[in-house]
């Protein structure tokens, strides 16, 4: 097994083993609710979407792409992981802020959807979004493709970097 491998897969397991302790309360109490952005009235739980999303740690980053065999860009995940569910999601980052409930960075509960700039400095234009797999103990973890280092589907820490860049929460789940 190559390093690279070995250490993708710790970094999962760490991850995961981590936000499961510290979020397992908050997921499973979340549940759709019917409303306008939605096809599909039968309830999820955040647990069941997480769940869906994980699936795909380590698919391929590929631009302009929502097909599990080709790869993903950001928002080409995002839809696919929701539309698994029957919501009615826009394709494209920028349109993500147009649906659900605006909320705050600090209430950021998982499974919500969270929007970002893109990675040009002089811009406040939403260029990428992920959704939000853990947020304890000031500690928030998104599940998103990136085209960085890690280049695919991988969950990642609200660090600096991302910090300066978001632009907000977005809410489908209760």
């Amino acid at each position: 097994m190559s390093k690279r491998l070995a250490l993708v897969i710790f970094v999962v397991f760490a991850t995961t083993l981590f936000c499961t302790a510290h979020a397992r309360k908050f997921k499973s109490a979340h549940k759709i609710k019917p409303a306008e952005s939605y096809l599909h009235a039968d309830s999820v739980s955040a647990d069941s979407v997480l769940d869906f999303a994980q699936s795909f740690i380590g698919t391929r980053y590929r631009s302009k792409s929502s097909d599990p065999l080709l790869g993903f860009d950001c928002s080409g995940f995002v839809s696919y992981v929701f539309k698994k569910f029957y919501f009615n999601v826009p394709r494209s980052s920028r349109d993500f802020i147009s649906i659900g409930k605006k909320v705050k960075l600090e209430d950021a509960q998982p499974g919500d959807i969270i929007l970002f700039t893109g990675t040009k400095k002089h811009t406040r234009k939403i260029g990428h979004v992920g959704i939000v797999y853990c947020n304890s103990n000031g500690e928030l973890k998104f599940i998103h493709s990136t085209s960085g280092k890690e280049h695919g589907v991988t969950i990642t820490d609200m660090d600096e970097r991302y910090k300066r860049r978001f632009v907000q929460v977005i809410r489908l789940l209760i």
